[in-house]
């Protein structure tokens, strides 16, 4: 299974549940005046390219997936609109831009799935001279909170067979520098995410390595997080700490 094709069917709980990203990276970003012209590779339902386009970028967003493009043009219509976002299918590999096109280029939750020396490539053609790289990472493993801890036994369970999540959603800091081997920097930025019951199960529901809703799995997948969910919350709500992990750097 292709990684886009692990999505299919989720794009609207992935909109719906996933964490968006901390202000303070976009005004790390316009600090160093990084905002202009992106490409945000792997765009998915559009949460990342949301960031930049606040920023001010001019964005072209990059999406294989065609649920996924879909979600992110609906939502982020106004700009498509205005024409600061143009979106378009292809992958890290091929993504349709002309030679220089855009001063940096971003992939958040995305480049684990990604080739590196063939992205590599494609990324040095598509940059401005001195342009950048920005991998992002949402990740709640290594913040042990109790909820944390909790939810991640809760989902070990109803893993699908065949996968290493531990591999494929990783934060990949090891190969960081395949795709950065100009160097890089890294900075760390606190994202915690307040979650009712339905979002708690949409959480769930994006997620390539849980089971689908039309797996039989699901249902007691179900169970398990209404009883975690029931444990922990307070006032409806419980919170899942995520840390956002930056790479910023050069090819």
């Amino acid at each position: 299974m292709s990684s886009s094709d692990r999505f299919l069917g989720r794009a609207e709980v992935y909109a719906a549940a996933r964490p968006t990203y901390p202000a303070a990276l976009r005004e790390w970003l316009r600090g160093r005046n990084l905002l202009t012209a992106a490409a945000d590779i792997g765009a998915g339902t559009g949460l990342f390219t949301q960031l930049l386009l606040e920023g001010g970028a001019q964005v072209s967003a990059v999406e294989p997936n065609a649920d996924m493009r879909a979600q992110l043009a609906g939502r982020l219509s106004p700009a498509v609109q205005s024409g600061q976002l143009h979106v378009l299918a292809g992958s890290s590999e091929a993504t349709g831009l002309a030679d220089h096109a855009v001063d940096l280029v971003t992939a958040a939750q995305a480049a684990h799935w990604f080739d590196p020396e063939r992205t590599v490539r494609e990324f040095r053609r598509i940059l401005t001279p001195g342009g950048l790289v920005l991998l992002v990472w949402n990740d709640w493993r290594g913040e042990h909170t109790p909820f944390n801890v909790a939810y991640g036994q809760t989902i070990t369970r109803f893993y699908r067979d065949g996968d290493d999540p531990v591999h494929i959603n990783r934060v990949p800091e090891d190969e960081i520098p395949l795709f950065m081997p100009g160097g890089h920097e890294k900075r760390t930025f606190e994202n915690p995410l307040q979650l009712n019951r339905e979002r708690l199960q949409a959480l769930a529901g994006s997620i390539s390595y849980l089971p689908h809703p039309t797996d039989p799995l699901h249902a007691p997948m179900t169970r398990a997080l209404d009883d975690l969910f029931d444990a922990h919350q307070q006032q409806g709500q419980v919170t899942l700490h995520y840390r956002t992990h930056a790479f910023l750097g050069r090819v």
